[in-house]
């Protein structure tokens, strides 16, 4: 790939990364998710399955196995990572702007819809397909070292997207997608068990919120690992 290829690829990721930071919307995500396909499909012969959205080779186990990984990274979530992240920072998470589920059931099915295709979807595409598939083009196409550097950069990338949970919720949230990028890896570049396991593990914690479960897994996790 010549310098120019490598150049374009740089603008690209600036004009998406630019979106998700600039744009104040609630429907940011999607208009994200818009440009990189476009951008996909300029780069590439084959954009559906360069966005990772190929057919899978068994839809009923990437369904069944992303359901208990989702529930599995949930636990692990609660229980394990954010009490020892917020231990470390001294802050604890900031999931405030969720507080208005607490007990409507009616706001959490309404917005169900919302995390399966925003979450899910538009940011497995952006953050894991979109941008460890443009980074890597940049530094002139995979390998060990790009696929490296495309993996850690994008989970800088997802974290910071999430700073309205604050620096905590920035470190955990980076770790997350960290796990989310390497299950793309060695899936193939196929994002169908990635949707699967976020759109579940999204869908929990919501639930939890909504039953104010959440709160008996923060006094669990911290006393696993004291706060």
């Amino acid at each position: 790939m010549n310098v120019l290829a490598r150049l374009r690829q740089l603008v690209w990721i600036a004009l998406v990364i630019g979106a998700v930071a600039l744009i104040d919307s609630d429907y940011v995500i999607f208009i994200a998710a818009v440009f990189a396909a476009v951008a996909v499909s300029i780069e590439t012969r084959a954009p559906v399955r360069t966005l990772g959205l190929g057919r899978p080779r068994s839809i009923v186990r990437i369904v069944l196995v992303g359901v208990a990984a989702g529930t599995v990274l949930l636990l692990f979530s609660k229980l394990l990572l954010t009490p020892l992240v917020e231990s470390l920072t001294g802050i604890p998470r900031d999931l405030s702007v969720f507080d208005r589920l607490r007990g409507d059931t009616s706001a959490y099915f309404a917005l169900l819809p919302r995390i399966w295709l925003g979450a899910a979807v538009c940011e497995e595409i952006v953050f894991r397909a979109f941008l460890i598939g443009r980074i890597e083009a940049a530094f002139g196409g995979p390998s060990r070292l790009a696929t490296g550097a495309a993996v850690l950069l994008s989970c800088a990338v997802f974290g910071a997207a999430h700073s309205y949970q604050g620096p905590t919720g920035i470190v955990i949230t980076a770790v997350l997608g960290f796990v989310f990028a390497i299950v793309y890896v060695l899936c193939g570049r196929n994002l169908w068990l990635n949707i699967v396991v976020h759109g579940v593990y999204d869908t929990l914690s919501l639930a939890l919120v909504l039953t104010s479960t959440d709160r008996v897994f923060s006094e669990i996790g911290h006393r696993i690992i004291p706060y």
